[in-house]
């Protein structure tokens, strides 16, 4: 079986945990109320067994302690501000044992969990563990059942293990901490919302700010015990108006860092919200792009974008849970792009890819995919994905997936049918052949004239995370619909025509026929300054913004990228209606 750990890291990060004497890590543990409640009633849950069915052979305790605050303002108002605490519970309680359980199939449902209380009662933490340990249990004999059943109706079932064993860890860190000035941030966004009155074109416009310190609890029937901080916090930009012919067009921008103190200065969070602005407000005045096909450029933050959204799946492997023949559930998922490549070029032979949650900052900025230890326990590691064009790795949890049996420290989100995803830490796009970014628009403009086109095409931002509204992804879906296409990417939000006397323009509109990772193959040149591009991931490819309640923070460091020829074309959007009032003076006529 293949497995991509790196012992190294593995073994720094294993010292670190056990730095700690025996006598301290228990004293630690002895003091932290929640997570004595969880060792004790772990031990307690270990003798579950009802009448003849089967034993819990796993049980994993987690939760999250978070302290988050939320602020949104607009138009110089403050909309909500809030505070609060919660503590949410993950439970999981597995029959059978490491080869097979009762996971992985479409029996497997996804249990739903209140609160804990949080105060830290020792007795109240106990019961609602108690309580919740045992009705998983109960259901999860009873999917066992069902699934066994389900077996003896498949001719030439998948025989992979549905869970890794993984080596027991104890990593003990200091509960998280929210530090933050919550009226000098009101007094920010007071400020900063209230730029978008002076642009009569923005129509809809929110500043936001949300910071989150939780800390992340991990006891299980193995032995791994881990209390780690983990945090969160993000501004989001957005603005929305409407175009000469109705149509909808909107900019925004995403500040994502671990932590408030790494947020950029209020002067330079001061020119991203004019920024955004600005463009909004050039956006409706923008004509509207046709269907081309050539030369595309992806500039700095477009192509770190680009390479987020298309790697999100690309990077790692699925596994279609087990379900009876003729089932209308039949669990059916759509294959990662290089699923079967492993050993074949997937890119050119001059670019490297790879994935290192352990390094904490690049150039003096922070790197928000930054952790040491994943959801389940398990050291986080590097991971080679791509070398020298030839496809190496994945990123895994402890899932098996086909011939790929062993955790590399990446799950890091909740998946269906009982596994965790494996999910984008730090992923460095590296290039040893580059030019300057100048020299990227040169030769940008050489394909060009080359193809004999009157411009070619250069990207700025996309629409990621993606804020379109339900009315434009069912336009998308129509689209991809229509022209057959399995797979696209988030739609432009800047993009550029460049004419072959270098002025550029503009337009709006745009979309990407079928694309994904496997036209990586066809970047052309790379230029010589990285990227660096934090966000908040949800697990998705196109990473619809707050579509969930679970996230993580991730990084993608990659440079400029040129592609030969990449198929746009003009969106398929049904324009509305413009306002028949026009919108009031927000700012005092001089």
């Amino acid at each position: 079986m293949k497995s991509f750990r790196s012992t190294a890291a593995v073994a720094a990060l294993l010292c670190a945990a056990n730095s700690l004497s025996a006598f301290d890590t228990a004293a630690d543990i002895r003091k932290d109320v929640q997570l004595r409640a969880m060792i004790d009633e772990l031990a307690r849950s270990k003798t579950l067994q009802l009448n003849n069915l089967d034993k819990p052979y796993f049980i994993e305790y987690t939760t999250g302690d978070a302290d988050q605050l939320y602020i949104s303002a607009s138009l110089g108002g403050i909309t909500s501000s809030n505070r609060l605490r919660t503590r949410s519970p993950r439970l999981d309680v597995r029959v059978g044992d490491y080869k097979f359980d009762n996971t992985n199939s479409v029996f497997t449902g996804t249990p739903r969990f209140g609160g804990l209380p949080i105060d830290d009662d020792y007795s109240a933490l106990r019961t609602a563990l108690w309580m919740t340990t045992d009705t998983l249990y109960k259901a999860s004999a009873d999917q066992i059942t069902r699934k066994r059943n389900a077996l003896r109706e498949i001719a030439d079932p998948d025989k992979t293990p549905d869970l890794a064993p993984a080596k027991p860890v104890q990593f003990l860190q200091p509960p998280g901490v929210l530090n933050i000035d919550a009226q000098h941030w009101e007094e920010w966004l007071r400020r900063a919302s209230g730029r978008f009155a002076s642009f009569p074109s923005v129509i809809d416009s929110n500043v936001r700010l949300r910071a989150i310190t939780s800390t992340y609890r991990l006891v299980n029937s193995e032995g791994t015990v881990v209390r780690v901080p983990q945090e969160l916090s993000d501004i989001s930009i957005r603005a929305s108006g409407l175009a000469t012919d109705g149509s909808r067009v909107w900019s925004h921008a995403f500040i994502t860092a671990l932590r408030p103190s790494q947020f950029p200065s209020a002067e330079q969070l001061d020119k991203i919200v004019q920024a955004v602005a600005s463009d909004t407000d050039a956006l409706t005045k923008a004509p509207v792009m046709t269907d081309y096909s050539g030369p595309v450029l992806f500039e700095q933050e477009a192509a770190a974008q680009m390479m987020a959204s298309m790697l999100a799946d690309a990077v790692r492997l699925h596994r279609r849970p087990l379900a009876p023949p003729g089932s209308r559930n039949n669990g059916e998922v759509l294959e990662s792009v290089w699923a079967t490549r492993i050993g074949a070029k997937v890119v050119p032979d001059w670019l490297t890819i790879y994935d290192n949650p352990l390094q904490e900052q690049l150039q003096g900025v922070p790197l928000a995919g930054h952790y040491q230890i994943d959801d389940e326990g398990v050291p986080a590691e590097q991971v080679m994905l791509v070398e020298k064009g030839t496809l190496k790795g994945f990123l895994s949890s402890r899932e098996p997936v086909r011939e790929f049996n062993a955790s590399n420290g990446h799950g890091r989100l909740p998946e269906g049918f009982g596994a965790e995803a494996p999910v984008i830490g730090n992923l460095f796009v590296q290039a040893s052949q580059t030019v300057s970014e100048k020299q990227m628009r040169a030769k940008l403009l050489e394909k060009v004239k080359a193809a004999g086109l009157k411009y070619g095409i250069v990207l700025r931002s996309l629409d990621f995370p993606s804020t379109a509204s339900i009315n434009e992804l069912q336009s998308l879906g129509r689209q991809l619909q229509k022209g057959g296409f399995a797979r696209t990417l988030n739609p432009p939000l800047l993009a550029y025509r460049l004419y072959l006397d270098g002025h550029e323009e503009l337009v709006r509109g745009i979309r990407f026929r079928e694309f994904s990772a496997k036209d990586l193959r066809d970047v052309a040149l790379a230029s010589d300054r990285p990227y660096v591009l934090n966000y908040v991931n949800n697990g998705s490819s196109f990473n619809y913004a707050e579509a969930s309640s679970d996230a993580t923070t991730s990084t993608v460091i990659c440079p400029s990228l040129l592609f030969d020829s990449i198929d746009l074309a003009r969106a398929e959007d049904e324009p509305g209606k413009l306002p028949v009032v026009p919108p009031p003076a927000l700012v005092a006529q001089q």
